[in-house]
């Protein structure tokens, strides 16, 4: 591990990674539970897949981050085809944003992670609590065990993608930590939108619940700031993605040295 990648940097960066996930979480009446309970159980696998021979785990990383960077230009177009905003430029810019910070190196990424973390975790909460008065506890239930271990599961294996910038820091604990962060705000956010919005059916329902955030002239239009903090985070998660593929092909080339 570079000795410059502090712990806070790693806790910071694979939080981000995490909460990129934040748009596009479905509405349910246990989500939050499941996301609790998938990112304490994406925190304990995470150690012992970090200690995975180097080859595979490289091959693994490698394959992740293509497939991560599809699965962010995909989820990004639809989502600013439904927000009203020319799709291919708004993802386009956003990809172009990403290779840039990438660029800077993995250092650099990690070390710029951390006050842009604090900026985006300080919004995610003011957002929720400014909505508190408005939570209606009678849209919690108890959930069926069998859909809530199946939504479990699939909770931890999506947040086993922070494998990926836990890999480039090269640390165990300190990445899941940023995973449990990032996680915890995750089912925060998810808790929330159930409290306001129960039953109802929204294609984007994280979205949806930050625009009851609204106080007065203070935070009008609290979506499109909601939605620009995850936009962000969609934001870093490519930009590791690019900058650990960046550093395997560097690597790859690099010329072998003569004895």
């Amino acid at each position: 591990m570079d000795k410059h990648i502090f712990s806070r940097w790693q806790i910071s960066l694979c939080a981000l990674f995490v909460l990129a996930d934040g748009l596009f979480l479905p509405l349910d009446s246990a989500s939050w539970l499941s996301l609790l309970c998938g990112t304490a159980a994406a925190a304990m696998l995470l150690p012992p897949l970090l200690r995975l021979p180097r080859p595979l785990l490289n091959a693994a990383c490698t394959l992740l981050a293509l497939i991560l960077i599809l699965h962010s230009i995909r989820r990004l177009f639809l989502f600013w085809q439904y927000e009203g905003t020319p799709a291919a430029l708004a993802t386009a810019l956003l990809l172009l944003t990403a290779w840039l910070l990438s660029w800077r190196g993995a250092d650099c990424l990690f070390m710029w992670s951390l006050p842009v973390m604090t900026a985006a975790g300080a919004l995610l909460l003011l957002s929720a609590a400014v909505t508190v008065p408005d939570w209606s506890l009678r849209y919690l239930v108890l959930p069926s065990p069998a859909p809530f271990l199946r939504d479990s599961a699939r909770a931890a294996l999506g947040f086993l993608s922070v494998l990926l910038p836990a890999h480039l820091a090269g640390n165990a604990k300190a990445p899941a930590k940023g995973l449990l962060l990032g996680g915890g705000l995750l089912a925060l956010l998810s808790l929330r939108a159930l409290l306001l919005l129960g039953g109802a059916s929204y294609a984007y329902p994280m979205y949806a619940a930050a625009s009851l955030a609204a106080v007065g002239d203070l935070l009008k239009r609290c979506e499109i700031v909601f939605a620009a903090v995850l936009a962000l985070c969609e934001c870093t998660r490519i930009a590791v993605c690019f900058s650990f593929l960046r550093s395997r092909t560097a690597f790859k080339a690099a010329p072998a040295k003569v004895p």
